[in-house]
């Protein structure tokens, strides 16, 4: 049980770290990637929308009829509006970010268009354009006069809200799918671990009974060719080699006591 948490637990541990940083990794880029396809999927209803009424104000400029005046484009800006029930307004602003037509109220009191919106409208390198914040997703269409230049842009805001249960749902089943995989690989981790370093297990055991004081240390429990195994039979050798030093210098020893008292009763008879 010690070198289970001495080696395994440590290692078990440490997999499961990596592990799990690399499955919130991924859990953050798939949400991410949903999120990004989301914006795409509704962008592209929405440049469909600003296409029709760019054909239309195109038309009306044509004319030489102002904005305001022009009844059959504000109905148009309504019908598109009550096509997507999400689409809280269509604006069509000018150059100079003033708006010029709304579908939400009179052109007397518009509703308000944040400046980042205009300034992504009117400075954006491309002529269809896209601007997202927390709760609210900005699509738009640049307007373009006889000589190419800009004249202004169409802005249809649309709100997220209605998106944020389908990302709650989205969350949850990335979380679960997320959890389920850390389960199972955690499982199959350790497992792994505890099969594939048990013999690591035996050679610590092996050293924690020889540090002990217990030499009578057993490799035939061991597997055959096992690294504990190798392990008893190099303690057991070494054990062997020190019992034949300590035979050889207790002889050694005994000896020179021998030659020793030998001496001394030599000296002895001498004199």
């Amino acid at each position: 049980m010690r070198a289970f948490f001495e080696v395994h637990l440590r290692l078990v541990i440490t997999v499961w770290v990596i592990l799990m940083s690399v499955l919130g990794l991924l859990y953050l880029m798939n949400y991410m990637k949903f999120d990004s396809l989301m914006s795409g999927v509704v962008s592209s209803k929405l440049d469909v929308i600003s296409s029709s009424l760019d054909t239309s104000i195109q038309r009306v400029e044509r004319l030489g009829i102002p904005f305001h005046s022009a009844d059959n484009l504000i109905e148009q800006f309504d019908q598109a509006k009550a096509r997507e029930s999400d689409v809280t307004a269509i604006s069509l602003i000018d150059n100079n970010g003033r708006v010029l037509l709304q579908t939400t109220s009179a052109v007397n009191s518009p509703t308000p268009i944040p400046e980042d919106v205009i300034r992504r409208a009117l400075t954006s390198n491309e002529q269809r354009w896209l601007y997202s914040d927390d709760t609210k997703l900005y699509s738009g269409l640049q307007t373009f006069g006889d000589f190419n230049n800009l004249t202004g842009s169409l802005v249809i805001e649309y709100d997220k809200t209605a998106l944020f249960g389908v990302y709650a749902l989205v969350r949850l089943h990335l979380l679960e799918a997320t959890v389920v995989i850390f389960l199972i690989t955690a499982l199959i981790v350790f497992i792994v671990v505890r099969i594939g370093f048990a013999d690591v297990a035996n050679v610590l055991k092996l050293i924690h009974s020889y540090s002990s004081g217990d030499k009578s240390v057993d490799g035939k429990k061991a597997p055959d060719g096992s690294m504990s195994q190798s392990f008893a039979e190099q303690i057991k050798q070494s054990e062997e080699m020190k019992a034949q030093v300590s035979a050889e210098l207790e002889r050694l020893q005994s000896l020179s006591r021998n030659n020793t008292e030998n001496t001394k009763d030599g000296t002895e008879v001498v004199k």
